[in-house]
């Protein structure tokens, strides 16, 4: 029988990601009331990263989805392990 071995940790994403105007000028106020409260190019860029690391396309989100994907992309990234540690061993 094998053993497994369960380890835990954090990883740092630095992460430049380039929009299309589009992108952002599509949030109003009646679009934020149907979806999501971002309310700055900032909280937006920051939405549509985390779900383009996650390896979402623009065109698979709520409220881009008639977008083309190349309006929202990755054009540089970064990952650095902060730390990583053994939490025990599962049978």
């Amino acid at each position: 029988m094998m053993n497994k071995r369960l380890f835990e940790g954090t990883i740092s994403i630095y992460v430049q990601i380039e929009l299309d105007s589009a992108v952002i000028d599509v949030v109003d106020d009646e679009w934020r009331s149907g979806l999501y409260n971002l309310r700055t190019p900032e909280s937006i860029a920051e939405h549509i990263a985390g779900n383009l690391i996650r390896g979402a396309r623009l065109s698979m989100l709520d409220g881009w989805a008639d977008q083309p994907d190349g309006n929202a992309r990755i054009v540089n990234e970064d990952w650095r392990f902060d730390w990583m540690d053994e939490i025990l061993e599962v049978e």
